[in-house]
């Protein structure tokens, strides 16, 4: 498997992690074992057969609590496939949307994210860190900010560069304005209550720039030093990394 982006019917996000150059070694992040993508309720019943073509063991789902009760898990609940719920704002959502309130831009949403969300994506690396999960996919409504943090972190701690991890991020802007236009319509109260919480977000949320993953790695080393600082605050320790890197990272350097 070379090709970054899965074409699907349904989701329109869907694409592998494999093949970024580890900056220090010259291993190469491994083809074919994890995806990130957009809401996998959009699947149709022709992406079950080329999901199992994949072999997509787990799907590690970001969304909240709301959101997998509205939009549900479409054809995942009928593949062979394990569902791992992991909302990164449930119980904290009202915190989290008033730390937003000062937010200025979508980094300082992202840098939110990861630090009220952070026990769901400790949940996630366990998950992921373990061979027998993968292949896998993660992913939240858009497969642009909850996913598009933990895409940053996972290359992170894998020893991928700021650059690939930044241009990783952007290449969600080829398909946000589709995925934008896809949206599921809401209740004339939800959408109330939708602009009451989130009218005030930053423009910059609305896309995926490169600037925006850029101001979050600079302020997660602030913050947390590096991915690995972030992590141990967790509760993620050496062995999940060590996990990770033995998952997902091809064996041998070239040359």
């Amino acid at each position: 498997m070379t090709t970054r982006r899965v074409e699907l019917e349904g989701p329109l996000n869907f694409r592998d992690l494999g093949g970024y150059v580890v900056a220090d070694s010259g291993h190469r992040v491994r083809w074919g074992r994890l995806y990130r993508s957009d809401s996998l309720h959009h699947l149709t019943p022709a992406d079950g057969p080329r999901l199992a073509e994949l072999g997509i063991r787990t799907a590690v789902d970001f969304r909240a609590n709301d959101e997998l009760d509205r939009l549900g898990i479409g054809p995942v609940g009928d593949l062979s496939i394990r569902h791992v719920h992991c909302p990164t704002t449930d119980r904290i959502r009202e915190a989290a949307v008033r730390d937003w309130a000062e937010a200025r831009s979508a980094a300082d949403v992202y840098l939110s994210m990861i630090e009220f969300g952070g026990p769901a994506y400790a949940e996630a690396l366990r998950t992921v860190a373990d061979a027998d999960a993968l292949p896998a996919v993660f992913f939240c409504v858009a497969g642009k900010d909850r996913t598009g943090c933990f895409a940053a972190m996972v290359l992170g701690l894998l020893g991928v560069s700021d650059e690939d991890v930044v241009a990783d991020y952007a290449l969600t802007q080829e398909v946000v304005a589709e995925i934008i236009a896809r949206r599921v319509p809401l209740t004339e109260e939800e959408e109330e209550a939708a602009r009451e919480q989130y009218g005030h977000l930053p423009q910059d949320l609305r896309e995926a720039q490169a600037a925006s993953m850029e101001s979050l790695l600079v302020r997660m080393r602030e913050r947390w030093g590096d991915w690995e600082g972030y992590v141990d605050a967790l509760g993620i320790g050496p062995d999940i990394i060590a996990g990770l890197r033995t998952a997902l990272l091809e064996p041998d350097a070239p040359g």
